[in-house]
């Protein structure tokens, strides 16, 4: 069997705003935990304070949870048949979205064609976007059945990838309508 190691990273479109923006949420971030800090130490020493760390906290929590929803790109790296989807934030922090082999896939198309609105209409099926640009105007989509969950995973990525992907699955993948 041959080997085949094929990588790709999908950046998101305003990047540069997204990169702002992330800068924005680590000041006020950083700002929060500082003010909550000596909020805390002078607390010690004159209480009613209580209500104010109350107030500095959550916002510094919720700062924490929507810079990592930001400023990312997504990795697709495929290795002989399986394919890992990697989130990474701040180009620093790797989380894993998805891994699945070429066994589990059961059609591959784009996802302008009518197949992939059938595909996406599926009852309790999963949807993965594998790309950090929420509403793409072309993209591919792979189907598969993972563990009998269904699952649309939504691709920014070359045709050379769902090549690899089609020649270790087979033909029969590949959606009718596809151009």
């Amino acid at each position: 069997m041959r080997e085949v190691l094929y990588e790709e990273s999908a950046n998101p479109s305003n990047l540069k705003i997204q990169k702002i923006i992330y800068i924005v949420y680590s000041i006020f971030l950083w700002a929060l935990i500082i003010s909550s800090l000596f909020v805390f130490f002078v607390e010690f020493f004159i209480t009613g304070f209580d209500l104010l760390l109350l107030f500095l906290v959550p916002p510094a929590i919720l700062f924490w949870f929507i810079r990592s929803k930001i400023y990312y790109c997504v990795d697709l790296i495929f290795v002989s048949g399986s394919t890992r989807v990697i989130k990474v934030v701040n180009y620093k922090k790797r989380k894993k979205i998805i891994i699945f082999d070429s066994k589990e896939v059961l059609q591959v198309g784009k996802i302008t064609s009518a197949s992939f609105e059938k595909v996406w209409n599926t009852p309790n099926i999963k949807k993965v976007y594998a790309t950090p640009n929420k509403y793409l105007e072309q993209g591919y989509y792979v189907y598969l059945n993972q563990n009998g969950q269904p699952y649309v995973v939504i691709l920014e990525c070359k045709e050379d990838y769902l090549l690899h992907l089609v020649s270790f699955t087979g033909k029969q993948v590949v959606e009718k309508d596809y151009k």
